[in-house]
């Protein structure tokens, strides 16, 4: 980001002031440069992962528009709706007149055009990794004006990263892991997905790598197969609770093939909340250390 240059003009005995803003100019994870003017005070965010990283920088208080599911922090549920899940609405984002719009590689790319066709500034962010996270905190801060907040924010973040990083580093053998959203198919995360990342900074083995696709569904056949050691599940919200998810457990002991399972063995089956892992925003670093004590218990233990 070019300097602010702060030009003092006397005038009449008067002491004016005149500030410069110089462009603000920064490439997004889709490859388009985006050039703002002045630092944007009007925000409009497209997926709640956005939300939330706007909010850890101390710029919740520009958004004046979000998605339907933007509902973390608990200020995001008072902010006007302006898009669903992969779809947004053209009409409402340009009545919220933004300065900017953080958008997501998910975002309706025809409407992310239009926006643009119709000079509303557009970033849209791809985040598949830990460090991609912690680096679109950077990028966000330099957008917004908030760059010292940003960097603390990543530097926190950052450490307790690396923290659980150095815990893990000889602990030894890494289990055989499988997240799954809990269904008749199970989903399941492959290769190059932000799960499949938290998994393996965890200390884990993500066997759903063996299968192609970033999203593939997985059969029983399949799951017994891949024997995993541990199972972490993010149910739907009707079995999200402690008491169901044990009740869940014994009802798999009793069944074929899910009872030769090694984590439905052992009872090492693990609800996780699904918007800790399907927002890559701050809290995924939640998650990595939920992760890492369910796979690596002796490592965080108090000596």
């Amino acid at each position: 980001m070019k300097k602010m240059y702060l030009v003092l003009l006397l005038s009449g005995g008067l002491l004016r002031t005149v500030l410069h803003a110089a462009a603000i100019e920064l490439e997004d994870d889709l490859g388009k440069t985006v050039a703002l003017a002045a630092v944007p005070q009007r925000l409009v965010s497209l997926a709640p992962s956005n939300t939330e990283l706007l909010f850890a920088i101390g710029r919740g208080d520009r958004l004046v528009g979000v998605t339907d599911y933007c509902n973390f922090p608990e200020a995001a549920k008072g902010i006007a709706r302006v898009a669903g899940f992969n779809s947004l609405s053209v009409e409402k984002v340009v009545a919220a007149r933004p300065d900017l719009v953080v958008a997501s590689r998910g975002n309706d790319p025809e409407g992310l055009e239009t926006l643009r066709q119709l000079g509303i500034p557009v970033f849209a962010l791809d985040i598949q990794t830990l460090d991609q996270m912690l680096l679109a905190v950077e990028r966000l801060g330099k957008l917004g004006g908030a760059e010292e907040k940003a960097l603390a924010v990543k530097k926190e973040l950052g450490a307790r990263v690396e923290k659980v990083r150095q815990k893990i580093a000889s602990a030894g053998e890494r289990p055989k892991v499988m997240w799954g959203y809990w269904g008749e198919p199970v989903y399941t995360a492959g290769a190059r997905t932000v799960i499949d990342d938290v998994v393996v900074a965890a200390g884990g083995t993500n066997v759903g790598r063996q299968v192609p696709g970033a999203w593939p569904q997985v059969g029983l056949e399949t799951i017994v197969g891949w024997a995993p050691e541990v199972i972490l599940a993010t149910y739907p919200p009707q079995l999200a609770d402690p008491e169901k998810l044990k009740e869940e457990i014994q009802h798999l002991r009793q069944m074929d093939g899910w009872k030769e399972v090694p984590a439905v063995k052992q009872g090492r089956i693990y609800y996780i909340d699904g918007d800790l892992l399907n927002r890559p925003g701050p809290r995924l670093v939640d998650a990595l250390e939920q992760f890492a004590r369910i796979l690596h218990p002796r490592a965080f233990e108090e000596k």
